[in-house]
């Protein structure tokens, strides 16, 4: 029996040849493929940030509701979203339904439970950004030890000074204590990474045994310990309502005053408020960090002129080969599945 296919194209991919590449499964398996455009209120990065940012807090129910998407979904068997909002009255509406596909690793864009109740299977594309964002995570944590955005923008102002307010502090990984709250697919490789700089690895995650931490070569330990261990600590961790606020006021107090901490997961795996203070009142070495609790950043927030941060424009996921890479993953996962009959990487199995 054929399936229907809808592939919902947004902002980010919109007047692209690249979501097209889902024709293959009409030519393969003589599946219905459909497409529809989202998001097309959306004129601008600004305006997407922000709408991004409201969904990943918020949950897509909080967005206006697309017309053609509840039209299209209808009859749909498949529905494949990237960075879309796939809201309940969206799934509900479906009466074939039988999975969402989603092109990314997070699943903010559609509410699980929902999904469940209705009986929907939600793929993800997990693993997707570990290269980009790993690789990225070590240049940043490098940037912020060694001041090299800082020395940056000091010689692009004509002064050649090399004094920084970390100049006590600024050392090699090698021998150092680097500390990984999450060692999934990005913070794994961030361990490896270490290793080959010779820094010894401490990993808080709950989700991995102790076990197989310590035949991958690094220290278990809990969260407070590894804050207080830790020469650096970089956080790969999934933002859920269990892990906002994660490290707080208790876990800035227990770092070394010149701890590095690095942050390019989810801004609200931080609580804000004890970030700013252990920053200003410099009970931290320094941060460097991708995410934020309000993006684009207000032009008046503290952390666009202290002394002891490095900060990105929420880059690290940015490569110029990244959706090629996400749609050989889900289209390897729709073929796996008009093969088999069965479906991989679920997320609300």
């Amino acid at each position: 029996m054929s399936k229907k296919i809808v592939v919902m194209e947004d902002f980010t991919v919109r007047g692209t040849k690249m979501m097209h590449r889902y024709d293959i499964l009409a030519q393969k398996y003589g599946a219905e493929v459909r497409y529809i455009q989202v998001q097309k209120d959306i004129k601008d990065g600004d305006a997407f940030a922000k709408m991004f940012l409201e969904m990943e807090k918020n949950g897509p129910d909080v967005l206006e509701e697309e017309s053609e998407l509840l039209e299209a979904v209808k009859d749909a068997d498949i529905l494949i979203s990237h960075i879309s909002a796939v809201s309940t009255a969206a799934v509900n509406a479906a009466e074939n339904l039988e999975a969402v596909c989603i092109m990314r690793s997070g699943v903010e864009n559609i509410n699980l439970t929902s999904a469940s109740q209705k009986g929907v299977q939600v793929i993800n594309a997990p693993g997707r950004l570990a290269v980009p964002v790993s690789e990225f995570t070590v240049g940043l944590m490098i940037a912020e030890m060694k001041n090299i955005a800082r020395s940056h923008q000091r010689m692009q102002r004509g002064d050649f000074d090399n004094q920084f307010v970390n100049a006590d502090y600024s050392v090699n990984l090698k021998g150092k204590n680097v500390g990984l709250i999450g060692c999934g697919a990005v913070g794994s490789r961030v361990a490896k990474i270490m290793k080959a700089f010779e820094a010894n690895v401490l990993v808080y995650d709950p989700y991995m045994e102790d076990a197989k931490i310590v035949e991958a070569g690094y220290q278990p330990a809990e969260l407070n310990e590894l804050c207080q261990k830790a020469d650096v600590i970089s956080i790969h961790y999934r933002l859920t309502p269990e892990t906002e606020g994660l490290v707080g006021a208790e876990q800035f107090a227990l770092m070394k005053p010149t701890c590095f901490l690095i942050n390019t997961a989810r801004a609200g795996l931080v609580d804000e408020a004890s970030l700013m203070d252990a920053l200003q009142n410099h009970k931290i070495g320094g941060v460097g960090l991708d995410v934020f609790h309000q993006e684009p950043l207000p032009e008046d927030h503290p952390l666009l002129t202290l002394d002891n941060v490095t900060i990105t424009n929420h880059l690290a996921g940015h490569c110029s080969n990244i959706f090629d890479m996400t749609m050989d993953i889900m289209l390897g996962t729709l073929e796996h599945y008009f093969e088999t009959g069965e479906w991989k990487n679920v997320v609300n199995r």
